[in-house]
């Protein structure tokens, strides 16, 4: 079995949102354990998280600077490759939910002032479920270019109403890999 790092997530939202927790829920059973999550000032959000994983207060910057981290940035130049995952302590996803037109929020948040390498996971803005869904196959032997991803979902609510969720899902046989509990989520909206 090829060495798995450490996960960290970055949690870059003002708040811990029902459709974030969801996806952070994900990241823990998609990862199964050594998950860190940094920059979690809040104390509800603290004590929501620590039932999830490790927290820190400060930035994964201020905690793992001697360490070898990679933070997965849609701007990197690199893709992310087994290798990285091999040689990584640690890998860094954003703890940001997108907005339909990519904001750059990853590279101003984190990639600028980290210091840490960046690579990225193909063209497509990612969930943060699906971009720690796609890291784990990348570190378990999969190449980049082998992963389907979806363009984009349709959630479909009812013969009148759905949702486009403008975001790269992983899919597998022929299925996305969708957060458990977003459409029951999404149907309530």
């Amino acid at each position: 079995m090829k060495k798995q790092p450490l996960l960290i997530i970055e949690h870059c939202e003002p708040a811990l949102s029902d459709w974030l927790l969801l996806e952070y829920k994900h990241v823990v059973k998609i990862w199964k354990g050594n998950i860190v999550f940094t920059r979690v000032a809040d104390k509800k959000t603290a004590q929501v998280l620590q039932k999830l994983g490790r927290i820190q207060k400060k930035k994964a910057k201020d905690i793992f600077s001697t360490k070898k981290c990679i933070v997965l940035d849609p701007q990197a130049k690199k893709p992310l490759t087994p290798k990285d995952c091999s040689n990584a302590d640690a890998i860094i996803i954003g703890g940001l939910l997108g907005y339909e037109k990519p904001q750059g929020r990853t590279k101003k948040l984190i990639s600028n002032t980290s210091g840490f390498e960046t690579r990225h996971l193909g063209s497509l803005q990612l969930s943060i479920d699906g971009a720690a869904f796609v890291t784990k196959a990348i570190c378990l032997g999969l190449n980049l270019k082998d992963i389907e991803i979806a363009s984009e979902i349709e959630i479909i609510h009812d013969s009148v109403h759905s949702t486009i969720l403008p975001f790269g899902y992983p899919i597998i046989a022929n299925r996305p890999v969708i957060t458990p509990g977003l459409i029951k989520y999404l149907n309530r909206l």
